[in-house]
């Protein structure tokens, strides 16, 4: 009930004491989520799905005056968002390319944002030199002017240009992530003869968020002209502190097959890259990771073991299951800097990593896994260290229950 508040103060539900100063907050949560799974053909089944979280609070003082008038103080507003997203159009674009593009589109943004903005059309468009972007931009709308900044990121990582890009932050629409998982190779006969079954996935989950976002107390709706003492920026309706677009391909491409024989080998690619603008330092942070995984496992069939005991035999006979995966990952956090328009490298390796494990149960109730796992990291950056690092050991597995 958005008259809550007035209700209870006509209702004198509320003391008019003066020395009364308490906070007063409303929380609105709007979420929505969708699946569609497609079949359009048999064996191959393809998962389609979107969500979007939208949190809202709002909060402010109040209190009685000497005449018992309530009057209210410092509304604020804040809350965070999330949505799913695409950013496939850039997912194999190099990053300092990318980079590039985002200082370049600055420029037709900021006129973007400008020329919607009625007041500064009657103030006569003014325009004004900016030495961070090099060039004439709208007054009140710099090169590191929040608002410009907020486009130009999700324009240039999303694959759109910027004069494409839509200027609103809160999206309404979910773009779809998917997975798509075929199965139906073994339906050839020539692959049958070979295989039990071949396995062939891929998947795309991509988010755009903001942490935190509240109401900027020195915004005015009366005059949208607003500039920050002793500069050409804008007040912008919203303070952030950062803003983050992310996609994951898990995997880009996996592959699993099953041999007649017993033999099953895998192969795993996946890729994942993450970037972050922070608006306190104007400061763009980019991690991406690659990784294959190259697996391989096979089941000895009724393996026999006997075990003797005073003078006693007993012998079982289970699968002996092998697997050994090798992994190798590659990983990258590079620190852009938005006004001095400068890379580095700020962490990163290269890992490889060998897991090899064998699998026998000696009954329903008594198992065994015997394990070998070797970590293998190189990293990028001086100031750290190779590593090594190795296990191995024996585990049992004894359950209570029948």
């Amino acid at each position: 009930n958005d008259n809550v508040l007035n209700n209870a103060i006509n209702g004198n539900w509320i003391t008019t004491d003066t020395t009364f100063n308490q906070a007063y907050s409303e929380r609105f949560n709007e979420t929505y989520n969708y699946k569609v799974t497609l079949e359009p053909f048999q064996d191959i089944k393809i998962d389609i799905t979107g969500n979007r979280s939208y949190v809202e609070n709002l909060s402010e003082y109040f209190r009685a005056d000497a005449d018992g008038v309530f009057n209210f103080y410092t509304p604020t507003n804040g809350g965070n968002f999330s949505i799913s997203h695409l950013m496939t159009a850039t997912s194999f674009k190099d990053g300092d390319e990318l980079f590039e593009n985002l200082l370049a589109n600055r420029q037709d943004i900021a006129m973007r944002l400008a020329n919607e903005n009625n007041t500064w059309i009657e103030m006569g468009s003014p325009m004004v030199y900016d030495s961070i972007g090099h060039g004439y931009y709208p007054y009140g709308y710099g090169a590191n002017s929040q608002e410009v900044l907020i486009y130009s990121f999700l324009a240039t990582y999303s694959g759109q240009g910027a004069d494409d890009v839509e200027l609103n932050m809160f999206r309404k629409f979910a773009l779809p992530n998917w997975s798509v998982n075929f199965s139906g190779l073994t339906k050839i006969p020539a692959l049958k003869k070979i295989f039990k079954t071949i396995n062939i996935t891929h998947s795309y989950k991509s988010t755009y968020s903001i942490s935190s976002w509240a109401t900027n107390l020195n915004y005015s709706e009366n005059n949208p002209m607003l500039i920050y003492e002793g500069t050409n920026l804008r007040v912008p309706k919203y303070d952030m502190a950062q803003m983050v677009l992310s996609e994951q391909y898990a995997p880009l491409i996996g592959i699993k097959l099953a041999f007649n024989n017993n033999l099953s080998p895998s192969l795993d690619f996946k890729k994942s890259r993450t970037v972050t603008i922070s608006f306190i330092n104007n400061q763009l942070t980019e991690s991406e990771g690659r990784e294959i995984v190259i697996g391989c496992g096979y089941t000895f069939k009724d393996l026999g073991l006997t075990f003797s005991s005073g003078g006693n035999s007993t012998r079982t006979s289970n699968d002996l299951t092998m697997k050994l995966d090798i992994g190798f990952r590659k990983d990258k956090t590079t620190l852009r800097s938005i006004d001095e328009n400068y890379s580095q490298i700020s962490s990163g390796q290269n890992k490889l990593n060998i897991y090899l494990t064998a699998d026998y149960d000696f009954s329903n109730r008594l198992g065994m896994q015997a394990f070998f796992r070797h970590d293998m990291t190189d990293p990028f950056i001086a100031n750290s260290f190779k590593t090594s690092n190795t296990f191995a050991g024996v585990t049992m597995r004894f359950s209570l229950t029948q």
